[in-house]
């Protein structure tokens, strides 16, 4: 039976042009959100920009534009990275739009009885949108972004975190919420050791320069731009008006719920947003899938740090498949990675250009020169295809992504083999030729399903080579495919 999977990905704030970093998480939830759909599975996959931060507000004053200017032209260039790296989003939200303010404060009411005024002091970091203790700054500093926190004091709303202590520690003991890769779920129970304390869930107006969603029953406050943010996964599906989308992704327990993150804004996510839902009486999410950092020398890449790599500057160059492939295939969701041009090509002629694209040109080449039609029927190559197969799922199932793609880059390893070892092209009897050539029409069909998640491009154009249009895998064996060589799928660099 098909499942419902419901996929996002955090927001990326809108101060300045994203980078890399965005794409990583952009493109390892697409490729998720790809495979369950090869799958069969019914999907419904979004994202969107977060607009109410302080942070886009000092970015449009440093600017010298009006701050609603400012964050309509930043969720634009977030939004073009959809055509940019092939992004098969289903809905994009943005945080200034009247679904998610009206369905911020439906969530704050619900949650209301966890609500109360207080005065906190403390520092803040504007990069972070967040309070840190002393301790945990390196040097003064914060650890991300290296500036200075401000101190600040003022009165706000505080939402009762403490409260949900003991049930956020059952909630994982159990494995009621999954964190994967298990590797980080360890953070999670570290901070739940050092005791939960309420946290501020407002922001005075003048603080907040008079840009955010006002709290329900006080114009005098904002809603604290995480509180606001983390509403968008179901704002975006009509909490506000509990429509028929909002029953059908979020209430229905069927649903898988999962959540695509970065390993800075884990607290957020694992603590927070758990706590709000169970005061607001909403489900929880089915997983929270956290990946790590793509890193430059080391260094976090970050706009504030300036060391940013414009996704945008790298399509100029390589095409969106070769962007996805490097992505997925060298950075793994259970550490960081650093990102190397050196690597970037020395994967794209290798794997890509020597591997992939060379694999389709001989074999084509090869069926042209005998014709050019294939009935699919003899697979020599035995067990390969199925063995790829296995552990293409194996690898999807705990999100080891470029272990997935390691399972289609041995087959056409031992497809190469095979073509040398069988001399196709000394080959006399029409029988075992036929034989042959079926058996690299199949492994080149599988291959076409194996890499669409990670370059559905690719995979229309090898179909496309291929001849296979309509014809489903059961009805392969009936089928004759008329053949063509296509252009180089990877033109060496």
């Amino acid at each position: 039976m098909s499942k419902k999977i419901y996929i996002t990905t955090a927001l990326p704030y809108v101060n300045a042009n994203p980078h890399i970093g965005h794409v990583l998480e952009f493109v390892q939830a697409d490729c998720v959100a790809r495979y369950e759909r090869l799958l069969g599975n019914e999907v419904f996959f979004v994202s969107g920009t977060d607009e109410n931060s302080l942070k886009n507000v000092l970015a449009a004053e440093q600017a010298g534009v009006s701050i609603k200017e400012w964050v309509n032209k930043q969720s634009d260039v977030v939004y073009s990275l959809k055509d940019a790296y092939n992004i098969s989003f289903d809905d994009f939200i943005r945080t200034t739009q009247s679904r998610h303010i009206e369905g911020a404060k439906k969530l704050w009411s619900a949650g209301q009885e966890d609500i109360y005024k207080g005065v906190y002091e403390g520092l803040y970091c504007v990069g972070c949108e967040d309070f840190y203790k002393e301790e945990e700054l390196i040097g003064g500093l914060c650890p991300d972004h290296k500036t200075k926190p401000e101190i600040v004091k003022e009165e706000n709303y505080f939402f009762r975190l403490s409260r949900y202590q003991k049930q956020l520690e059952e909630i994982y003991q159990n494995n009621q919420l999954e964190i994967l890769p298990l590797n980080r779920k360890g953070e999670i129970s570290n901070f739940l050791k050092e005791g939960l304390r309420d946290f501020s869930v407002s922001r005075s107006q003048s603080r907040a320069h008079n840009w955010g969603i006002s709290t329900p029953s006080d114009s005098n406050q904002v809603i604290y731009v995480w509180f606001d943010a983390l509403c968008n996964y179901v704002t975006i599906l009509g909490y506000a008006k509990n429509s028929p989308m909002f029953r059908a992704w979020w209430e229905d327990e069927s649903t898988e719920v999962r959540h695509f993150i970065g390993k800075d804004i884990t607290k957020f996510h694992c603590i927070y947003w758990p706590a709000m839902l169970l005061s607001a009486k909403l489900r929880l999410p089915s997983k929270i899938i956290i990946h790590g950092f793509i890193t430059i020398e080391g260094e976090k890449i970050s706009k504030s740090l300036g060391n940013v790599i414009d996704p945008f500057e790298l399509r100029k160059e390589f095409d969106a498949d070769a962007l996805r492939y490097y992505i997925l295939r060298e950075f793994s969701l259970a550490q960081d990675g650093d990102f190397s041009r050196a690597t970037l090509l020395e994967r794209y002629n290798k794997e890509l250009a020597n591997g992939l694209g060379n694999l389709l040109s001989r074999a084509t080449t090869l069926i042209e020169k005998n014709g050019g039609s294939v009935k699919p029927e003899f697979n020599l190559l035995g067990s390969p295809i199925q063995e790829a197969w296995r552990k293409y799922h194996d690898a999807f199932s705990e999100f080891k992504l470029n272990s997935a793609a390691d399972s289609f880059l041995q087959l056409i390893t031992k497809a190469d083999a095979f073509i040398n070892e069988k001399q196709v092209w000394k080959i006399d009897d029409k029988e075992e030729l036929n034989k042959v050539l079926s058996s690299l029409w199949l492994v080149l069909a599988n291959l076409a399903f194996l890499v669409e998640p990670f370059m559905p491009e690719s995979c229309q154009k090898i179909k496309e080579s291929l001849g296979i249009q309509k014809a489903a895998k059961e009805e392969w064996r009936n089928t004759i495919f008329e053949v063509k060589k296509i252009p180089p799928l990877f033109p060496r660099k």
